[in-house]
């Protein structure tokens, strides 16, 4: 009788800040939610212009052959971006429907985005009080900018810090409170949580 592999996602990531949100958010996910999780591996690819060039050989010569071996089965493939680098773009970064036929090809069943509006930082932003804690601010201050990542600059200068992409979540990712990020953004996480298995109350 042939052994059942047990289902595995795979979720790619433009940069290193989203892939330490995801990975505390995985984290999070696992210690709350009432089913077991789905087993899920975050794969960042350093750059959004990547998800064209780099997921398919990532998936063929990296992950499909090391998941087998551990006898999982790659379910779904998920991709996460920041939308503003799409926004003000004259022509898609990202052509989604090739990246999808291509991972169908592999007899990768599933696909789905995770569409990041605008930027990670505008999600990390929806716990200005966790963050406030880590700069040891007595009071969340007014921040300004025009997109996420000026607006966490902002908060970190009001403390006399600067904030660096990547680095500086890995110092406060312990302090954000991934309920109340994952309750404000609940949509563009909904499909996510489902290949998962994910059942918070």
């Amino acid at each position: 009788m042939a052994k059942t592999l047990k289902p595995h996602i795979v979720l790619f990531v433009e940069g290193d800040t989203d892939k330490v949100f995801f990975e505390a958010l995985l984290v999070y996910y696992r210690t709350t939610s009432t089913t077991p999780i789905n087993s899920c591996e975050v794969c960042n690819l350093q750059g959004v212009s990547r998800y064209s060039t780099k997921v398919m050989g990532k998936l063929e010569n990296e992950i499909l052959p090391n998941v087998r071996k551990k006898g999982f089965v790659v379910k779904a493939v998920c991709c996460s971006y920041d939308t503003d680098v799409f926004e003000f773009a004259e022509r898609p970064v990202v052509d989604w429907n090739k990246v999808k036929r291509n991972i169908k090809c592999l007899g990768i069943t599933h696909f789905c985005q995770i569409e990041v509006k605008s930027s990670i930082e505008d999600w990390l932003l929806a716990d200005k009080e966790g963050i406030s804690k880590f700069l040891k601010l007595k009071t969340i201050p007014p921040i300004s900018g025009n997109s996420g990542n000026q607006k966490m600059m902002d908060f970190f200068r009001k403390a006399k810090r600067v904030y660096v992409k990547g680095r500086s979540v890995l110092e406060f990712i312990s302090f954000l409170d991934l309920s109340k990020i994952r309750s404000t953004f609940k949509e563009p996480l909904s499909e996510f949580e489902v290949l998962l298995n994910v059942t918070l109350g």
